[in-house]
């Protein structure tokens, strides 16, 4: 929990104005009757009950939104570790100590698995919108065993960019989010398919989808959809499954455009590529858990000059301004915390974190 405190007692012959939900209240401004005095925080309680001493400030933390795009391929069924690459990823991804066990509380997380395991659909894919405390809802929908077919990369990744709003615009709402590709092949996109007499569907259906799963490769697609998202201002990270598939230039070019970096970049975007089951787990954990800031944003405008003039409090701990373990102003909006406090604020959802500052270092935003 982060919150302004909306406590503060009032100057002679003034009582206290109301809380305001934490938000900066109106008494910020000298000449309000509506007053917050310095009592109970260590200053001089006001004699002049048109001075306004203080303002509490709301302070809400910034929540990334991370979606984990899952190739469903048949391919998945290969061995890695002591399971395949499928299970190990599941494991790694709601299992006890998985990614979305662990940071479940501070990140909202969405989920597709894609194929092409359905011939009058392609991709087929299986959806879970983003939230909070998804862990339910991305465990049940994770299917025990890859979904199978093919790897329509493009697609998939297409799909999910569309559903997304653009994040250059001033109305998106919320920080951009994180698009998470875990493949192990490459793309074979949703083109082919056998030509056959329908009368014996069962025959045709085995061959289209044979046909589906071992159409020609093509990164068209994928590119054309990471494009997309880097348009939106939307990052794509690349997880690679299988050995060697981070050699492939055109793999290389998905991760440099997702990353933001030319085409060709020298050197590239990173394509994160896990040898084994517990690398697999800690690459997912380091690299969705620095998505957690530890930037907390502020329902007024700080001058940041003089922000340390302010108060912040960690479950009622003052933390000190400047300090490698406590924080920091970063602008007029958002100030940060460092060390032992940001470790505590990412892993600890329910911390309570209290800003107050003098009124003429903050305004009403």
């Amino acid at each position: 929990m982060v919150r302004g405190n909306g406590r503060g007692s009032a100057g002679s012959g003034q009582s206290a104005g109301p809380a305001n939900n934490g938000l900066i209240t109106p008494g910020n401004v000298p000449g309000s009757s509506n007053v917050i005095g310095a009592a109970g925080r260590g200053g001089a309680k006001l004699t002049d009950p048109n001075v306004c001493a203080s303002a509490d400030v709301s302070a809400t933390r910034i929540t990334p939104t991370v979606y984990l795009v899952i190739d469903g391929s048949g391919s998945m069924n290969a061995r890695f570790g002591g399971g395949t690459r499928w299970s190990v990823l599941r494991e790694a991804v709601v299992g006890a100590n998985g990614v979305v066990a662990k940071l479940n509380p501070v990140v909202k997380f969405g989920m597709s698995i894609y194929s092409n395991n359905d011939p009058m659909k392609c991709p087929a894919m299986v959806n879970v919108a983003p939230a909070l405390s998804n862990l339910n809802a991305i465990s049940t929908s994770y299917p025990a065993m890859e979904t199978g077919g093919g790897t329509p990369t493009g697609e998939a990744l297409q799909q999910v960019v569309d559903s997304l709003p653009d994040f250059n615009s001033p109305d998106a709402a919320g920080a951009p989010p994180i698009i998470v590709l875990a493949t192990d092949g490459e793309p074979n996109g949703c083109s082919g398919g056998a030509v056959c007499d329908w009368t014996d569907w069962a025959n045709c259906l085995g061959m289209l989808l044979t046909s589906l799963a071992n159409a020609p490769v093509t990164y068209e697609s994928t590119l054309k959809a990471v494009r997309a998202a880097r348009d939106k201002n939307i990052a794509v990270w690349v997880v690679s499954l299988a050995e060697g598939l981070n050699n492939i230039p055109d793999l290389q070019k998905t991760a440099n455009i997702g990353a933001g970096l030319a085409d060709n970049a020298m050197p590239g975007a990173t394509i994160y590529s896990p040898q084994n089951p517990d690398d697999l787990t800690q690459t997912l954990a380091k690299l969705i858990g620095a998505a957690v800031t530890c930037n907390v944003e502020l329902a007024g405008k700080l001058d940041a000059m003089r922000a340390c003039e302010g108060r912040v409090l960690m479950n009622s701990q003052a933390l000190d301004c400047g300090s490698d373990q406590g924080w920091k102003p970063v602008d007029e909006r958002h100030i940060e915390l460092l060390g032992s406090a940001c470790d505590k604020f990412k892993s600890d959802p329910a911390v309570i974190l209290d800003a107050t500052f003098p009124c003429d270092v903050v305004s009403p935003q």
